[in-house]
C-alpha cells in the first residue's frame, strides 16, 4: 500500500499521463495516490480525472487531495515534484524585460521557463522547502524531481539536504526522433546519452544491434539538403512534433563537437551564433525558428490552455475520458521508477543523478544525465564513456561551471554571481549593461522574496 505524492496535480495534463500509467501497472495495484495543490479549483479537476480513469478501467487505486504539502508528505514512500511557481506569466514578462536590455528571447537556457525565475531562485527554493520537508515527514522517501530547471534544483537538493533524489526528463528520448526521420523502425533502435538535463549527447546509436552513426551520416550526406527544403520539416516544425533533432542547427553542432545533440541540448547548449534573432534562428532551424521561437512558443503556451480547456469539457459533461485519452503507457518513466523499486524488476532507465565516477572528467558530487539501472537495491548510475574533448570543453564544462554559479549564488545570496554569470553571455556588452538587467528583474513585484535573498 505504498503512498505516492504528487506535487503540482494542478498541471492536469502532467496528472492524466501519471495517473495512466500507475493504473496500467499490476504491481502498484491498491496504492494511494496523494495530489496536491495550493489551487483548489485545480485540484479537484486533478481528482476527477484520476477518478474518471479509475472507474472506467476498476483500478484499484486510492485517490486522496491535499492543499496542506506537509499533510500530504506525512509517511510518503515517493514524492513526485511537478511545480512550476508563479506559472508561466512572471517569466514571459521577465523574458520581455530582459529583451528591453538586450537579451534577445530572455535569459537562461534559451527557453527561460527552464529556470523559474531570475537564477532559478523560486524552483530551487521550493524544491529545497521539500527536501526539508522529506527530512522530517517521510525520510525515506525519493523525491523524483521533474520540475524544471530539473538539473539546479536536483543538483542542489542531492548536494545541500539528506532528502534522496532524482531527476526525471523525457528529452533523451530525442534519438527516436532522428530514427523516424532516417525511416528506421524505432523499435529496433537503441540509444544511449549523456551529460546534463538539456545538454545531452547521443553516445551511442543502434540499429538492429549494429552501430547506426554511420546512418546517420549517409543521411546527412545524401537526404538532408532535400529534407530540409521539403513541406514536411516546415510544416512540423512547431511544439506539437519538432524535428530539431536533425536541423542544420543538430548537424552543425554534430560537426563540431563530435556528437548528435539530443532533445534541448540544440537549444540550451548549441553555439549562441544560432540564436541571435529570428531570421537566423530559421537559418538553423527552420521556417519557424525552432520550438522556442517568438513564433511557435507563444503557441505552445496557448496549446496548454486548450488541453485544460477540453479536460474541463469531460468533467462537465462526463464523456469517457478514455474516448480522448485513450489508456496506453506515456513515455514518461516516473511510475516506472517506482514499478522497478517496487517490483525489484531490474529497469534500464535514464536518470538524473550524482555522477560518482560514470563521466570522466566530471566530478563526483555533480548531477549528471545519464543511464542507470533501477531496482529495489536503488539507482546505480552505468559507467559511460569520456566526451571528445572538444565537446567537454567547449560545452560541458562550461554548463557546469553555470550551474555551479547559479546554486552557489543562491546558496550564499549572492548578488554578484548572478551579475558575473551574465557577463558571459555573448549579448552582453558592459557590466552596467548586466547589473541594470539584475537589478531590474529582482526589482519586480513578483520577485520581491528574492530582492530580499540576492544582496
Amino acid at each position: 500500500m505504498k503512498k505516492i505524492v504528487l506535487l503540482g496535480a494542478g498541471s492536469t495534463a502532467f496528472t492524466l499521463q501519471l495517473v495512466r500509467d500507475l493504473v496500467l501497472i499490476e504491481s502498484l495495484g491498491g496504492c494511494t495516490l496523494r495530489l496536491v495543490d495550493i489551487h483548489e479549483g485545480r485540484l479537484n479537476d486533478a481528482k476527477g480525472v484520476a477518478e474518471l480513469y479509475k472507474k472506467e478501467i476498476g483500478a484499484t487505486l486510492s485517490i486522496e487531495t491535499y492543499l496542506d504539502r506537509r499533510k500530504a508528505l506525512d509517511g510518503a514512500d515517493y514524492v513526485i515534484c511537478a511545480v512550476k511557481i508563479g506559472g508561466y506569466g512572471p517569466l514571459e514578462q521577465e523574458r520581455k524585460i530582459a529583451e528591453a536590455h538586450g537579451y534577445y528571447r530572455g535569459i537562461g537556457d534559451r527557453v527561460s521557463c527552464y529556470y523559474g525565475g531570475v537564477g532559478a531562485y523560486w524552483q530551487i527554493r521550493f524544491v529545497e522547502e521539500v527536501a526539508r520537508d522529506m527530512e522530517e515527514l517521510c525520510p525515506n522517501a525519493l523525491l523524483i524531481q521533474t520540475s524544471n530547471p530539473v538539473f539546479e534544483a536536483t543538483y542542489y537538493a542531492s548536494k545541500y539536504t539528506k532528502a534522496n533524489a532524482v531527476g526525471v526528463c523525457h528529452g533523451h528520448w530525442g534519438y527516436k526522433g532522428i530514427a523516424r526521420v532516417l525511416g528506421l523502425d524505432v523499435e529496433k533502435v537503441t540509444g544511449e546519452v549523456m551529460g546534463f538535463n538539456h545538454c545531452t549527447y547521443l553516445t551511442d546509436f543502434r540499429y538492429e544491434g549494429k552501430d547506426a552513426y554511420p546512418l546517420i551520416d549517409q543521411w546527412i550526406k545524401e537526404k538532408s539538403q532535400e529534407y530540409w527544403a521539403g513541406p514536411e520539416y516546415n510544416k512540423l516544425n512547431s511544439f506539437q512534433n519538432n524535428p530539431d533533432g536533425l536541423s542544420p542547427g543538430a548537424v552543425e553542432a554534430y560537426r563540431l563537437y563530435g556528437l548528435m545533440p539530443i532533445g534541448d541540448a540544440i537549444r540550451s547548449a548549441s553555439p549562441w551564433w544560432h540564436h541571435t534573432d529570428i531570421e537566423t534562428k530559421r537559418k538553423w532551424y527552420g521556417l519557424n525558428g525552432g520550438f522556442d521561437s517568438e513564433i511557435v512558443w507563444p503557441a505552445y503556451l496557448a496549446q496548454k490552455d486548450v488541453q485544460r480547456d477540453t479536460i474541463q469539457e469531460i468533467l462537465k459533461n462526463g464523456t469517457p475520458i478514455t474516448e480522448k485519452y485513450p489508456l496506453r503507457r506515456s513515455n514518461e518513466q516516473h511510475i516506472q521508477i517506482i514499478d522497478a523499486m517496487e517490483s525489484d524488476r531490474y529497469t534500464r532507465l535514464t536518470l538524473n543523478i550524482m555522477n560518482n565516477g560514470c563521466i570522466p572528467g566530471i566530478p563526483d558530487d555533480v548531477l549528471v544525465e545519464i543511464p542507470a539501472m533501477v531496482s529495489a537495491r536503488g539507482i546505480q548510475g552505468i559507467k559511460m564513456p569520456a566526451f571528445p574533448q572538444k565537446l567537454m570543453d567547449n560545452v560541458i564544462l562550461p554548463r557546469m561551471s553555470r550551474a555551479n554559479n547559479i546554486i552557489e549564488a543562491y546558496r550564499t545570496g549572492d548578488r554578484d554571481l548572478l551579475v558575473l554569470d551574465l557577463m558571459n553571455d555573448h549579448r552582453t556588452r558592459s557590466y552596467e549593461q548586466a547589473k541594470g538587467l539584475i537589478d531590474d528583474l529582482l526589482a519586480q513585484e513578483w520577485n520581491k522574496d528574492a530582492e530580499e535573498h540576492y544582496r
